[in-house]
């Protein structure tokens, strides 16, 4: 699912939820009912967009089974405007839905301010080994409750220009690791001065340095909710990330809509990002089929990691009836941990499975039609791999917001970096009252 941030989102997202009151009391059920197909009982289900059409077909096979349950699935617009509804409706204990969608990154910015709405799953549905290894961290609050399950991935690859690369006597295969990379974005544009190896925005965005971080095993926090975004591991990834700008291959595109024309426009040669790019490659550069190919991401070390996450959504239990509690449940279980509706969301939805066991079906393994062979067997076995680095916290909007701060001023001043992160320490700390990491 497409993921991108900008610096007013995070504030207000910020405010949105400090606003709205911080109530702490816990949910808590000793055994929910079963339910047969015979439970007549009725669900709310909350999402956006094309995650919201992909339920309603997965209610559809839902059904089959408990044919008396009614599923209702309310497409939301999305982004902060579902995010401020959210608040609203849990600090208020008024109109909470059944199941509501949300960003895995999103997801402790609610279950850890209001536990009271969100169920412990993990004596009902297991993921340990069954899902995207990423995304564990993310589906579990402080105390260890199972607070959500993991829906959509966005492995993160490096999609590339072969057409580029061939003129430009490149072999894909040789770039291994980030040196490796940057000596190839030189050799590109000593061919085509005109095209860039890279491009993100300087501004606003943070897409791009999190995908590196992840990749380097470290992120804005710890496990034990510690600052580690000075570390030295931190340090290193954005010293690379700044070393590929002041070496001339990479491209400011601004934002979102700029980062599509320099991909179409080919002023840039690769994009680092998550597999959902190949929706948007699909969709707005069809003429450029055979062009495009994907490979793992470059690595800190010849033998280091290649595979980062960025993107996706989970799915949370909200319903406070026992009955829905249970509807609710069997509901995630069947859209979300179920190979047909797993293959069927990602060959309709472009929603690329947390869900491993999907990986090994046949109807997974076939070639893309646009990126060719290989394509999601590349994409599985990146997941497998992505470092378990994201740990969020209930503040996590407020955090990003001083981590995107301080790279603009990294990135667009040439402020030092390892002074730099660690003033953003401190001021996250000061905000949050949470511990540095040593």
């Amino acid at each position: 699912m497409k993921y991108f941030c900008k610096i007013v989102f995070a504030t207000l997202l910020t405010i949105a939820v400090i606003s709205c009151g911080d109530t702490k009391t816990k949910q808590t059920v000793s055994k929910l009912p079963t339910i047969d197909e015979n439970t007549e009982t009725e669900i709310t289900v909350w999402a956006w967009n094309i995650a919201a059409k992909a339920l309603m077909e997965t209610a559809k096979t839902f059904n089959e089974k408990y044919p008396k349950i009614k599923v209702n699935v309310m497409e939301l617009a999305g982004g902060l405007s579902a995010y401020e509804r959210y608040s609203v409706i849990f600090s208020s204990g008024v109109g909470v839905p059944d199941i509501i969608q949300v960003e895995s990154d999103y997801i402790q910015t609610f279950a850890e301010v209001y536990p009271q709405h969100f169920l412990d799953l993990k004596q009902y549905i297991d993921i340990e080994g069954k899902v995207d290894p990423s995304k564990i961290s993310t589906s579990y609050d402080s105390e260890g409750k199972l607070v959500s399950i993991p829906w959509d991935s966005g492995p993160v690859v490096m999609f590339y220009r072969e057409d580029l690369f061939n003129r430009a006597g490149i072999d894909a295969a040789s770039i291994i690791t980030w040196e490796d990379y940057i000596e190839a974005g030189k050799k590109l544009q000593s061919v085509f001065p005109n095209v860039k190896m890279n491009g993100f925005a300087y501004s606003k965005d943070d897409n791009f340095w999190r995908c590196l971080l992840v990749e380097n095993n470290t992120y804005f926090l710890n496990k034990n909710g510690e600052i580690t975004i000075s570390s030295p591991k931190s340090i290193e990834t954005l010293n690379m990330m700044k070393r590929l700008k002041d070496e001339g291959i990479t491209l400011n595109t601004v934002n979102w809509d700029g980062q599509i024309s320099a991909s179409k426009n080919g002023t840039v040669a690769t994009q680092i990002i998550g597999c959902w790019w190949a929706g948007t490659i699909k969709d707005q550069m069809p003429e450029m089929k055979g062009k495009w190919k994907i490979m793992p991401m470059p690595a800190f070390t010849k033998d280091g990691v290649r595979a980062s996450s960025l993107g996706g959504s989970d799915l949370s239990v909200t319903a406070s009836d026992p009955i829905k509690q249970a509807a609710s449940v069997e509901f995630v279980r069947e859209s979300l941990m179920n190979t047909d509706n797993q293959l069927m969301m990602y060959e309709k939805y472009s929603l690329f499975p947390s869900y491993l066991p999907a990986y090994d079906d046949e109807r997974f393994k076939k070639s893309d039609y646009y990126f060719g062979d290989n394509f999601n067997q590349m994409l599985s076995s990146i997941t497998r791999e992505i470092p378990q680095a994201i740990y969020t916290s209930e503040n996590y909007s407020e955090i990003r917001n001083i981590a995107i701060s301080v790279l603009e001023d990294i990135l667009n001043n040439n402020k030092d970096i390892k002074t730099s992160l660690e003033q953003a320490a401190n001021q996250i700390s000061v905000a949050t009252g949470r511990k540095i990491a040593k």
